[in-house]
């Protein structure tokens, strides 16, 4: 199967009157540098690896076209066969769409820290959720801003920063090329 990064359009909104200021105060993609280092690009950075290798925190944050993303600007996504608060994405599922944890609390910025909560894994591990629903990663996406996952199955999508499924413009989830 081929997959390829869909970009968003630039007029893709998501309501949330801290976007701008969250994308200014923690833009860039990371490596493994700590928090507050700098980028190739010479912006700060904070990355969900270092912050969890540190202190146990992830770390969620809303990228320039409102969606919401990692410390290292990776896109986050909701998987629709979950309940609230409860994953269901186990073993070769969570293998393909590695799921957020935390050991501790869930740093935030733009994000309403009350949506904010985790859900306990059938491994033991604590997820981080939005709005109720459990975040993952996927495994697809190559650099920060891929959105390969999106529409996946037509049960992944991207999250809004309430925890909803991100919609485009038109207000559709439409799911992307390539039958993602």
């Amino acid at each position: 199967m081929t997959t390829r990064r869909v970009p968003w359009p630039a007029g893709v909104v998501v309501t949330l009157a801290a976007s701008a200021a969250a994308s200014a105060v923690l833009s860039g993609c990371a490596g493994a540098g700590a928090p507050g280092q700098e980028s190739s690009s010479g912006r700060a950075y904070a990355t969900s690896e270092a912050v969890n290798e540190h202190a146990g925190h992830a770390f969620l944050k809303v990228s320039d076209i409102g969606l919401v993303v990692d410390g290292q600007g990776r896109t986050l996504y909701r998987f629709d066969e979950d309940r609230p608060s409860a994953p269901s994405c186990d073993g070769r599922c969570a293998a393909e769409w590695p799921p957020v944890t935390t050991a501790t609390d869930v740093m935030v910025e733009g994000i309403d820290r009350s949506l904010v909560g985790t859900a306990e894994r059938a491994d033991g591990t604590m997820q981080v959720t939005l709005g109720g629903w459990p975040l993952y990663r996927f495994s697809g996406d190559e650099i920060p801003g891929d959105l390969k996952g999106h529409g996946a199955g037509g049960t992944w999508f991207a999250s809004a920063p309430d925890g909803k499924k991100a919609q485009t413009p038109d207000g559709a989830t439409a799911p992307a090329p390539d039958g993602y």
